[in-house]
């Protein structure tokens, strides 16, 4: 993921007007430099944007400025950027911000010691580390690359996003601040407490818990793991979709199962699945395992499936005990015992 190289259309920026200060001295060093030295609660604007400084040094004929101690820069009441150090040139817009940089736009806050601005393009890069606060996410990364008209940030090297239940590790990131989707292009690490998701290319929704991914992405779960070379899955709801070549490994070894097909719908809360397009189940049975292929696999719990429809009582071959129970004790139910199966159409 590249960053983006605009087109330079800019037309060139005004004079830069003073509007007040404390100290005012003027100095005429030579024909190409006449400098005007500004002292206290300085305030000077060029066209939409303001600069406030402890002090500033304008070269009026080069139109370009200096200003030292608490620099504030306000884009068009758009983007606001801070620093101790600002070096601008007025002709093409361009700031050089240093020391304690921070630029925010009103939904994220980015930091930084070092800070290219376009005020024109509003654009801004950093080369030598950087943070930016959403809310509860926080990024960081060796170089960014903000642009403020479309509130997307793209981050390089060594790249980190910490939320309060998501961390990602890349090289190559793009986040929007708007929508808090944050896009990827190469080898990434989703994690959250039970799951691993290994990616080079998808994307993620922080906020709705929801994304997308492609090229072969590995989910790598406390239970079980699955891989497909497409996956969309939403973590408010617990649905996922997997397609082409999804395979589904348990990771008990003489229970539960495994599963192959090229679409696999799963919905986690309820502990159900469907696969469609040449489905192929291993069921484990300890020493023994039982393979089911059919046009349509489907499976959920079997406690669900009492509610909706009449079944025969299901008792445990060795045990002779029912398998589900009705009565008064059907919340000890055993959940591993608590799934059926069916298969539909060339079993």
């Amino acid at each position: 993921m590249a960053q983006r190289n605009p087109v330079d259309t800019v037309v060139p920026g005004k004079q830069i007007d003073i509007l007040k200060a404390d100290r005012y001295n003027a100095v005429k060093v030579d024909s190409a430099t006449n400098l005007i030295s500004l002292g206290g609660n300085v305030l000077v604007k060029q066209e939409n944007t303001l600069f406030y400084a402890d002090s500033i040094v304008i070269n009026s004929l080069l139109n370009t400025l200096e200003a030292f101690g608490n620099v504030h820069i306000n884009d068009a009441d758009s983007v606001h950027t801070y620093a101790q150090y600002l070096k601008y040139q007025g002709k093409e817009k361009k700031a050089l911000l240093q020391k304690k940089v921070k630029l925010t736009d009103g939904k994220a806050v980015l930091t930084t010691d070092d800070l290219d601005y376009d005020v024109t393009l509003k654009i801004g890069v950093y080369r030598n580390g950087g943070k930016v606060v959403d809310k509860k996410t926080v990024l960081t990364s060796k170089e960014g690359y903000y642009y403020g008209d479309t509130k997307d940030v793209i981050f390089k090297q060594k790249v980190r996003l910490v939320d309060p239940e998501y961390k990602i590790n890349t090289d190559t990131l793009q986040y929007n601040t708007n929508t808090d989707i944050a896009t990827f292009t190469c080898p990434t690490v989703i994690l959250n407490e039970k799951r691993t998701i290994k990616t080079k290319d998808g994307w993620f929704d922080i906020k709705n818990k929801k994304g997308v991914l492609r090229q072969r992405s590995v989910i790598d779960d406390s239970t079980y793991t699955f891989t497909a070379d497409d996956m969309a899955f939403d973590d408010s709801t617990g649905m996922s979709e997997f397609t082409g070549n999804a395979v589904y490994r348990g990771k008990d070894s003489t229970e539960g199962y495994d599963l192959i097909a090229n679409n696999i719908k799963t919905n986690k809360k309820k502990s159900a699945f469907l696969a469609t397009q040449k489905p192929l189940l291993l069921i484990k049975q300890n020493k023994d395992s039982i393979y089911v292929s059919a046009d349509t696999l489907y499976s959920a719990r079997l406690s669900d499936l009492i509610k909706t429809r009449k079944i025969p009582v299901i008792r445990d071959s060795t045990m002779h005990k029912p398998v589900i129970k009705t009565g008064p004790d059907k919340e000890k139910q055993d959940s591993s015992n608590d799934k059926f199966i069916e298969a539909f159409y060339h079993v």
